[in-house]
């Protein structure tokens, strides 16, 4: 199977999965396994596997005419989760409970040097997550909402609400699971893949994407830069200042 030839394996996602570990997958004999089935390939092997996927992209207004063939791997091993579910979760990395997102997220605002505490906040628009700076002498206001999703319904809601928020920067949070769960989603209700569908989705509000693996965060989108007015911010600001004392 072809691969970008100097693609960064940790950059590159295929249906959100890093490349390094589709790569890893592919070797996987279990998840090798679990693909073959569900493209009902007799024996699982790499270049059985192969050739079943260059007959379904090859197919003209077949579901995935011209998609690459690593997407499609993919793709196929998250809809193989009931076949082998705890292979397909160690690729994809869901989570039991959305609670479970916010402490890398909160650690990862720290990191950019904002205060996080929790959304709800008027003029935050979505986010659940919100991360803050006053500003100073070296530092200028900024303001960060996050929306932590772990359901690929509630991503399709979230992108269903164009609407701007006050932030400097909006994201969505979510696992690789949760997002090629919504690639899935999508796909079935046009018959068609698609591989930027989320990508597209998130365009029109400025909303940049992160992934949450574990305690790692990538940003996989990054999110329109907004400058709100000043007199929002200062009102913001109380906002928070009064949510903090809540």
């Amino acid at each position: 199977m072809k691969f970008p030839a100097l693609a960064d394996p940790d950059r590159t996602r295929f249906c959100y999965l890093r490349m390094r570990r589709l790569k890893e997958a592919i070797k996987d004999a279990r998840a090798l396994e679990a693909v073959a089935g569900e493209l009902q390939v007799a024996g699982a092997t790499v270049s059985g596997v192969e050739a079943r996927l260059d007959e379904l992209r090859g197919a003209p207004g077949s579901f995935w005419h011209g998609v690459e063939p690593a997407e499609m791997f993919a793709a196929t091993l998250l809809k193989a989760r009931a076949r082998a579910p705890e292979v397909v979760d160690g690729y994809f990395r869901p989570v039991a409970h959305l609670q479970e997102l916010s402490k890398p997220l909160t650690e990862w605002l720290h990191l950019a040097g904002l205060n996080a505490q929790p959304g709800g906040v008027p003029r935050t628009g979505r986010a659940n997550l919100i991360g803050h700076r006053g500003g100073g002498t070296l530092a200028s206001p900024r303001t960060v909402g996050i929306e932590a999703l772990d359901d690929p319904a509630e991503i399709a809601a979230t992108l269903a609400d164009r609407a701007l928020d006050n932030t400097h920067a909006a994201y969505v949070a979510c696992t690789p699971a949760a997002a090629a769960g919504f690639l899935w989603l999508a796909a079935t209700r046009a018959n068609r893949w698609d591989p930027e569908a989320l990508q597209r989705g998130l365009q029109p509000s400025g909303r940049g994407l992160l992934i949450v693996e574990g305690d790692a965060i990538a940003q996989a989108i990054l999110p329109k830069e907004r400058k709100p007015e000043k007199a929002l911010l200062q009102q913001l600001a109380v906002d928070l200042q009064s949510g903090r004392k809540a």
